[in-house]
């Protein structure tokens, strides 16, 4: 073989494989101890600046609380992983990698994720939040769905499979943070425009908006159908009623989830907020795949998980197979 074949060979080799690695996605992980947790949590300090006292009242469940008290409290709430953890976490991540591969998918995932475990008090008990690059996962729920011997074969399988989907949920969160231009595409399969500046909210509904951890921006409308007109919406998480309010009439063991509700503002009246219920063809938008319609974000988020994990499949079939299908094929782009 003459020299310069070999050169040439070399080179064509070299590109090949610099080809083949670019493909597909990797997710480059690690899970923070307790003590990273709390330093991380200490760190999220945009966050704690958007919440209103409603949101703060509702973490602390107590009225009239500051952010010293909930900070204080949240920084209680971290836990360390334990060897079983760590093995299933790997397991969960190599699944949803492997899918999304299966897909022909480069998903433009952050250059590390944080996986981060606490007891969730700190947001109302939830399975699981984001901040930044990092997925912060409920205890409880993890050691529910980790392998156990006194179970069937077929119940652990689904408990896989339930918390494999919260992951890519939450995954989904921040990918939509690294890439405007993930977010748009994925957004625009519901019908959903990005704009390039957040909406500013009258006072009077600023001061009932539930902050949520996983949607950074409210820079967004989709057209909805209300009293027969077609109106640019932004749609928006309400407080029903403040903690002292709930807890009066249902007792101090509630939490906010079940004290709020999406509600759409359209951009030409903001004084106005319609429950979705008066948008005639609201479930028309968004697809009828998941209830878990408070925002564009976290309607797409589970619609991301289901494409993801299921896929599509005969065994697990949906309302709106379409948006899946879109999905899917968004991925493959």
């Amino acid at each position: 073989m003459n020299k310069i074949f070999k050169s040439a060979l070399i080179a064509i080799l070299s590109i090949y494989s610099i080809h083949v690695f670019a493909e597909g996605t990797t997710i480059n992980y690690r899970l923070a101890s307790a003590d990273e947790t709390r330093k991380l949590m200490q760190s999220n300090t945009e966050y704690y600046a958007k919440m209103n006292q409603m949101d703060i009242d509702w973490r602390v469940r107590k009225e009239g609380s500051t952010l010293a008290e909930l900070q204080t409290m949240a920084w209680q709430q971290t836990r360390d992983w334990t060897d079983a953890e760590r093995e299933f976490m790997a397991t969960i991540v190599g699944m949803i990698t492997d899918s999304l591969n299966s897909i022909g998918c480069q998903l433009p995932v952050p250059s590390e994720i944080v996986f981060a475990k606490t007891t969730q008090a700190e947001e109302g008990g939830s399975a699981g939040y984001t901040i930044k690059n990092i997925i912060f996962l409920n205890e409880t729920y993890l050691g529910m769905c980790l392998p156990n011997a006194e179970r069937t074969a077929e119940i652990n399988k689904i408990a896989l499979m339930r918390f494999t989907e919260l992951v890519a949920h939450e995954l989904f969160h921040c990918v939509t943070r690294n890439s405007p231009a993930f977010r748009q595409k994925m957004y625009a399969l519901i019908g959903f425009t990005v704009m390039d500046h957040d909406i500013t909210f009258p006072d009077a509904i600023t001061q009932r908006m539930g902050i949520n951890p996983d949607v950074e921006h409210l820079d967004n409308y989709a057209y909805f159908t209300i009293n027969g007109t077609k109106r640019r919406c932004e749609l928006i998480l309400l407080y029903d009623k403040s903690w002292a309010e709930a807890s009066a009439e249902k007792g101090n063991q509630i939490v906010f989830f079940q004290f709020v509700k999406p509600g759409l503002v359209p951009l030409d009246d903001m004084s106005k907020v319609y429950d979705v219920t008066e948008a005639s063809d609201f479930w028309t938008v968004v697809g009828h795949n998941t209830e878990y319609v408070i925002s564009p974000e976290e309607c797409m988020a589970d619609n991301f998980s289901y494409a993801v994990v299921r896929g599509i499949n005969p065994a697990t079939p949906y309302n709106s197979p379409q948006l899946i299908q879109n999905i899917i094929t968004a991925l493959k782009r």
